[in-house]
């Protein structure tokens, strides 16, 4: 099965970078600044996008931790008394600028031996494509990858198919040829409905194996053990 798998997409949250480790503090500082003289307001937003306030973590299969960025600005937007999504979107833009996004392993040695395969690599992440492509010139690695999309590069976001099908396209492989790596159910709900010939779950992202099993056709610690697929 995995033999003909010439093409790895990667989601980026909870895939490449440890969901909790990246966005726990972030989100607080975000949601700090959105309403900074309104702890109840802090709350209230906090609770519509799936993040637990009080023990800094994330509700698995949240609008956090599955919908791309102007999904979750649409609905802090319903709930905020000034601010609309767009007014939202852009100080989420400016916040991401600071992140400091936690690789889950050796991201450059992983790449490498896969770019020495001959394997074309993607990101598909429902982040700011240039946040994207900013960390991962912060983590070095931006080098390797031959595709990086996010919700804002003209493709709907997950779990739709359209990002897996872009790079496809772009890479001139049919989806059997092109294995989906992420965390989340989204991430493997857009690799079954491009037909990709391998679906990889990780549990670095805030889902469970139970969580994930019935998308995945195999499911790893981290993608650190991926290369022993190919």
């Amino acid at each position: 099965m995995t033999a003909n798998i010439h093409g790895i997409l990667f989601d980026k949250d909870g895939t490449l970078f440890g969901f909790n480790d990246t966005w726990a503090d972030w989100s607080v500082s975000f949601l700090t600044t959105l309403a900074p003289d309104d702890h109840n307001l802090r709350l209230k937003m906090a609770d519509l996008v799936g993040f637990n306030w009080a023990t800094k973590s994330f509700v698995t299969g949240s609008i956090s931790v599955n919908a791309s960025v102007d999904e979750q600005c649409v609905l802090l937007a319903s709930v905020h008394p000034e601010l609309d999504a767009k007014a939202i979107e852009k100080i989420a833009f400016s916040a991401l600028q600071d992140t400091t996004a936690i690789p889950v392993c050796d991201l450059d040695t992983l790449f490498t031996g896969f770019k020495n395969n001959g394997k074309l690599l993607g990101i598909a992440t429902n982040d700011f494509e240039q946040s994207a492509v900013n960390q991962m010139q912060g983590a070095n690695v931006h080098h390797h990858f031959d595709f990086i999309c996010g919700f804002d590069s003209g493709y709907t976001p997950k779990p739709e198919a359209d990002m897996i099908l872009g790079f496809c396209e772009q890479m001139k492989l049919k989806p059997d040829q092109v294995a989906m790596v992420g965390d989340s159910t989204h991430d493997l709900e857009a690799g079954r409905n491009a037909g990709v010939g391998l679906n990889v779950g990780v549990l670095t992202g805030p889902a469970k194996h139970e969580d994930i099993k019935h998308l995945a056709d195999v499911i790893l610690p981290d993608i650190s053990t991926l290369p022993s697929l190919f």
